[in-house]
């Protein structure tokens, strides 16, 4: 069935028809059930039999009489008193007793010795036998309930039910699989590929059905594809621009040393060196975002996280050296031998690119502290700064590229790129890692990385 509207329309309107088809089905099989029971029930030789068994034995032979009486499928013989109560106590519907009350009525009404034809004579709406005291009793054939007229203790109405919710039941379950099955594998597509695994694809799964469904997931396909080219086009776009302004900025840097030389030592020969440099360093950043895509998913390498977290220290120390650092250290605490599989330059890229946004954001003459807590499942790093911390609306945005806060942007010439944060949550991401950032409550901005063991 190529449409899933028709194969909803189509599902709820066969478990109609069916209900319906199986109840008109079983109403008719029961009214002739009971018409043919009637038919073939004789009461006249049997009241004989009736009326010597009351002429004999009183009330109680009548009673003895109707109690052995021969059941019939689908005919009940109720036999009725003077108070309208049935010999056996057998409760009376409200129809038997209005039949009975409506014959008694008629029978004290009809007026006496009425002059009829000769041709004519009244039928007696029901037979009755007289007791020798005078009592009446009054036969009534009634159609028994249709469980005992048909299945005996079986009631049909339970079966009908039954057998509805059987096949609403089974037809339900059949369009609900058909439908929950591949939602939930497209569902599974989707948040794979908001994760940023743009390879994933759902036609091998629910591409090749021809209904709206299979439509979507081709569609999803699609769109997937899209997006891998617009991400590729975009590392190589990054990729290659960056390839192509180192050139002419080395020139630039060449060109101001050779005019230098010629001019003299003068501040703009200095502002242009600082803007070249930052450039370089921007360039330098991009690159090394766009190579992380470039990474293979598969993590051979053993790192030990101390190692790492040390050389990054001893490196920051180094340039904590200069006057720029304003007094600003790194101290660290970690435990020895932490092991987990990655790739060790990328890790230490990480922790670098936070470590120097620490050490620039820091108070000045204050340490920037490097945490290592481990556990048996994950490596927890976490690096806090002493600075002026970051607003709360701007940390979740900490970690997008070129984002800088409002403080750094207005910083003059110490805002930083806005991508080493970027890089270092790249990195974290290729180790199936997280990163977050908080406040610390005594001042200053903690990120913590957190790192699967296994």
């Amino acid at each position: 069935m190529h449409s899933l509207f028709l194969r909803f329309f189509l599902s709820f309107w066969l478990i109609i028809g069916i209900i319906i088809g199986a109840a008109a089905t079983g109403g008719f099989w029961y009214a002739e059930k009971v018409q043919d029971a009637i038919e073939h029930f004789e009461l006249d030789g049997r009241l004989l039999a009736a009326s010597s068994a009351l002429e004999s034995g009183g009330r109680a032979g009548l009673t003895n009489w109707l109690r052995d009486f021969p059941q019939t499928r689908g005919i009940t013989l109720y036999v009725v008193d003077d108070q309208d109560e049935d010999i056996l106590d057998r409760p009376l519907s409200k129809r038997i007793a209005g039949t009975v009350r409506r014959h008694r009525e008629f029978q004290r009404t009809r007026p006496p010795g009425r002059d009829d034809p000769r041709n004519l004579r009244r039928s007696r709406h029901l037979p009755q036998l007289v007791g020798a005291n005078g009592d009446t009793f009054t036969f009534f054939v009634s159609t028994s309930r249709i469980r005992d007229a048909i299945w005996g203790a079986t009631d049909v109405r339970l079966l009908l039910l039954i057998f509805a919710l059987l096949v609403s039941g089974a037809v339900s379950y059949a369009l609900a699989s058909a439908i929950s099955r591949p939602v939930r594998k497209l569902r599974s597509a989707t948040v794979t590929l908001a994760d940023g695994d743009l390879d994933v694809r759902v036609a091998n799964l629910i591409g090749n059905r021809r209904d709206e469904l299979g439509m979507l997931g081709r569609d999803f396909d699609t769109m997937a594809t899209n997006l891998q080219r617009a991400a590729q086009q975009q590392t190589e776009l990054s990729r290659n621009i960056s390839h192509e302004l180192r050139s002419p900025l080395a020139r630039m840097r060449v060109a101001v040393e050779l005019a230098r030389e010629k001019a003299g030592d003068l501040s703009e020969f200095a502002r242009l060196d600082d803007d070249a440099e930052r450039l370089d360093d921007l360039i330098g950043q991009i690159l090394s975002y766009t190579k992380l895509d470039a990474l293979p998913n598969k993590r051979n390498e053993n790192i030990d996280i101390a190692e790492v977290v040390a050389e990054v220290a001893e490196n920051v120390n180094f340039e904590c050296k200069s006057d720029s650092a304003r007094g600003v250290s790194v101290e660290t605490s970690v435990p020895s031998a932490i092991n987990i599989p990655g790739h060790y330059d990328v890790l230490v890229s990480a922790v670098e690119n936070i470590v120097r946004n620490a050490v620039r954001h820091s108070a000045p003459g204050r340490p920037v502290t490097i945490g290592v807590d481990t556990g048996t499942q994950e490596v927890r790093i976490e690096i806090c700064d002493t600075g002026p911390g970051v607003q709360a609306e701007e940390i979740p945005r900490l970690f997008e590229p070129f984002f800088r806060t409002r403080a750094s942007a207005e910083a003059d010439g110490n805002g930083g790129t806005g991508l080493g944060l970027a890089i270092a949550r790249r990195a974290v991401e290729l180790h199936n890692g997280e990163i977050t950032a908080r406040n610390r409550d005594e001042g200053g901005l903690c990120v913590e990385i957190t790192l699967p063991r296994n």
